[in-house]
């Protein structure tokens, strides 16, 4: 199931326009091509160290020596044939590729590559999941890891994974805007499928701010307007093949959607600066070490935005008149726009509702709201016609 409207196709020219922006946006100076390269290295300390499985497994479990949070982890897991297959390369002592850890601080480390293969490991030895589809152990298959003989469980914690650990430091190319460990992690995540730019903020930006993303993303409202399955009580550690299969929650779209209300909003009311990309990645950086009280009211305030436009527009909540569709663009400029205006200088529903279905197609006033134009400018005018529709 897909997202009403959303294909995957989609969602990945949503993310493409995004990093083409951010891309945009990188000023460039006079300057040699001997001199870029002089200023443009990483200093990266890399040492190396082999973990047993059974170290390995110890070392997540305690979680302050390795971060594995399962926030940290992208939706779409491997499959258990892909998973059971790794497994047996263990089993067959077969080299597997090393992991990347980045020392945060002495003996802290978290993961920048390899989280797939590490969840799988911690998985299996704690009896999560039963081998299936393995081509050379099939006598195992069906098995976990408390009903493999005595012998082989010793075996196969004794087997071991190298790890490379990077600390990283910069010199006078970098800047404020520049986060090390974002680029790291996107050059070295060697997955079959490169994280997108909102994976990528779930994966370096966790805290308060980033569960509040996750949390509002699995509202009733919001999963209802954009034809996401609704959530379910045990959906953090067993969702549902439909929700995984749902291209906006499988991409964390549906995070970044939310995501997009507080930077779009921060934006126009503290005047960040950047392209659209580098705006999301500065509000997620900036609300990481928000305080409860602080991530109290920024839930307040997409709420009373998503329940506000709910009671004006119902089942039509986001989707452009005459169309039938639902729109980014829209969603941006109404969420942003009802947050920022005084409540008793709002329209009645139906005059709001008339409002938004007068403006014809293709005129001037239909591109500035459905556009998808991610400039600053695009983005303010499309907010400031929003407000007007609201309190026409």
């Amino acid at each position: 199931m897909s997202g009403k409207g959303i294909d995957e196709n989609e969602i990945e020219e949503w993310f493409q326009e995004e990093i083409e922006d951010s891309d945009k946006d990188i000023l460039t100076t006079e300057v040699t091509i001997e001199e870029k390269f002089s200023i443009s290295q990483l200093k990266v300390i890399r040492t190396s160290m082999d973990f047993t499985l059974h170290h390995l497994k110890q070392s997540l479990e305690e979680g302050d020596y390795i971060n594995a949070s399962p926030k940290y982890q992208r939706r779409h897991r491997w499959d258990i044939k892909k998973r059971s297959q790794l497994i047996e390369s263990f089993l067959m002592n077969i080299p597997v590729p090393p992991i990347f850890l980045y020392e945060n601080d002495y003996n802290q480390y978290e993961i920048m590559d390899g989280r797939q293969r590490i969840d799988t490991l911690r998985s299996f030895m704690n009896n999560e999941f039963s081998l299936r589809g393995l081509e050379f152990w099939n006598e195992l298959d069906g098995k976990r890891y408390s009903d493999l003989p005595l012998l082989i469980q010793r075996g196969l914690a004794r087997r071991t994974i190298n790890a490379v650990v990077l600390l990283a430091e910069t010199n006078a190319y970098s800047d404020d805007d520049v986060d090390i460990r974002q680029i790291l992690f996107k050059r070295l995540n060697t997955g079959g499928v490169q994280l997108n730019p909102q994976e990528l903020r779930n994966a370096l930006y966790p805290g308060r701010f980033n569960e509040l993303i996750s949390k509002l993303s699995r509202n009733m409202v919001f999963t209802k307007a954009w034809g996401i399955p609704p959530k379910t009580p045990n959906e953090s550690t067993d969702p549902s093949q439909e929700l995984l299969k749902n291209t906006l929650f499988r991409s964390m779209a549906d995070c970044e959607l939310v995501l997009r209300f507080f930077g779009i909003r921060s934006l126009i009311t503290q005047g960040t600066l950047g392209s659209l990309r580098r705006v999301l990645d500065k509000t997620a950086k900036l609300y990481q070490s928000a305080d409860e009280e602080e991530i109290n009211m920024l839930e307040e305030i997409f709420l009373k935005s998503l329940n506000g436009l709910h009671d004006m527009f119902g089942e039509d909540l986001f989707i452009i008149p005459k169309t039938g569709k639902l729109s980014r663009p829209l969603y941006d400029a109404l969420m942003v726009a009802y947050s920022l205006i005084n409540p008793l200088t709002l329209s009645p529903h139906d005059r709001v509702r008339e409002s938004l279905n007068s403006i014809a197609p293709n005129s001037d006033e239909y591109n500035i709201l459905i556009g998808k134009g991610n400039t600053t400018e695009a983005i303010k005018e499309r907010v400031e016609l929003a407000k007007h529709i609201l309190t026409s």
